[in-house]
């Protein structure tokens, strides 16, 4: 009888472990805070693309007159699944010149997770090499992001940000040619708002010149 009792005993203190242990696990997802996640996983890539650049000067030995299309930029874009309109983005440096959208050969590397921070509108074209958090309409409820003070007003160029050798903004780099030289260097602060599902925007300012990035209301980060 009292080894029946013992066993029941270690039952429930199993059991009681258990329930605070899922406990735990729902309080981490309660306090969850997705605005703040999504805020800082788009801050690291804007600041990793700025580092390639500075550590890549992009002028070509071949002196091709579209060099600066190849600078290291940070570019959204819009898709539409089933009538949703989810954003994504990709980061990297468009090595054939061609003024179109970067290819995943031509994409960065996620120094933390080792995959490519590349996406495509095409569901079918996931890859386990691919970094999932550049789908940040999926991953964080992102609705939109718009730019304001670095958009040349149309076209995909229109919702990027590049970095030259020196760190500077430029915007719209895909329209750089041999009549374009440095025409596109950002002259304001670049503000981008980063619209949720929740209402609660993100804004991520870019300063020109120093190209310093950093989450209005947390510039101490």
């Amino acid at each position: 009888m009292k080894n029946k009792s013992a066993f029941t005993m270690i039952e429930l203190v199993f059991v009681i472990v258990v329930l605070g242990i899922l406990a735990s696990l729902a309080m981490g997802r309660m306090d969850r805070d997705i605005r703040q996640e999504a805020a800082e996983t788009i801050l690291s890539h804007i600041r990793l693309t700025q580092q390639l650049a500075l550590r890549d000067n992009k002028h070509r030995s071949d002196n091709n007159e579209n060099w600066q299309r190849a600078y290291w930029r940070i570019q959204f874009k819009n898709c539409s699944m089933l009538g949703d309109v989810q954003p994504i983005y990709n980061v990297g440096s468009e090595i054939d010149l061609g003024g179109s959208d970067i290819r995943k050969e031509e994409a960065a590397i996620d120094p933390i997770t080792g995959k490519y921070l590349y996406a495509t509108c095409l569901t079918s074209s996931l890859a386990d090499d691919v970094s999932q958090d550049i789908r940040i309409g999926k991953k964080f409820g992102v609705t939109s992001v718009n730019l304001t003070g670095c958009s040349t007003g149309g076209g995909s160029s229109a919702k990027q940000i590049a970095f030259d050798y020196l760190g500077r903004p430029h915007r719209g780099v895909t329209k750089y040619d041999k009549d374009s030289f440095f025409n596109q260097i950002v002259e304001t602060d670049c503000t981008l708002t980063i619209n949720l599902s929740t209402d609660d925007d993100i804004f991520i300012k870019v300063e020109r010149e120093t190209g310093h990035a950093f989450i209005v209301g947390q510039e101490a980060l």
